[in-house]
């Protein structure tokens, strides 16, 4: 079995790069040069609710949490509705291990869009670090409803099914999917399936 330590900080990892990918209703994945904005702006064109948003991006991925926070905080007072700021939001706090707060903020952005399945991602996450595995795989289960090919949540998936639920079969499955998803090779996660495969068959015999 994959040593238990490592796979949690995969979970971690992966978990924390669905967050980031989250962003608002039709504001494009790319924007113009990034400036810092005022802090006191009220009613930002679409530019700079654009630069602002990604700014803050920038902010969370270098781990400058304060800045990337208050830019988040920023936009939810002026587009309180998008769920996207919400779930980085709660991004920032997963990623210090402030586990309460985050789990505020993921259940702001689900109260905003519940079908957001990057939210969806985290509140699994959390509900499988709080122990409640049922209610962990019924959000990892929901994001991959709402988003077919959310690699992250049919890996977290299957490693819910691998580790608690000691459910082999289901495991394989997941992973597989996980892997028939991914651009690149992941070779440890194959070579780990392969050996779940063995083992599966070795019991059955």
């Amino acid at each position: 079995m994959y040593y238990i330590k490592h796979l949690f900080l995969i979970l971690i990892l992966i978990v924390l790069l669905g967050g980031c990918a989250s962003s608002p209703s039709n504001i494009p994945s790319t924007a113009p040069e990034i400036k810092a904005q005022d802090s006191n702006i009220q009613e930002p064109s679409i530019d700079n609710l654009v630069t602002l948003y990604q700014s803050a991006l920038t902010e969370l991925n270098n781990n400058n949490f304060e800045t990337a926070e208050k830019y988040f905080l920023e936009i939810t007072k002026t587009h309180p509705d998008f769920a996207g700021p919400w779930a980085n939001l709660a991004l920032i706090y997963i990623k210090q291990e402030h586990y309460e707060k985050a789990e505020n903020y993921i259940q702001k952005s689900l109260e905003k869009n519940p079908e957001m399945a990057q939210a969806l991602n985290m509140a699994g996450f959390i509900e499988e670090r709080n122990g409640n595995i049922n209610k962990a795989r019924y959000y990892y289960e929901k994001a991959i409803e709402k988003k077919p090919d959310y690699t992250l949540a049919y890996y977290n998936l299957a490693l819910l099914y691998d580790v608690y639920l000691q459910n082999i079969a289901e495991a394989i499955k997941h992973y597989q999917q996980y892997l028939s998803l991914l651009d690149s090779e992941d070779e440890k996660t194959e070579d780990w399936v392969e050996e779940l495969k063995f083992n599966l068959t070795s019991n059955d015999t």
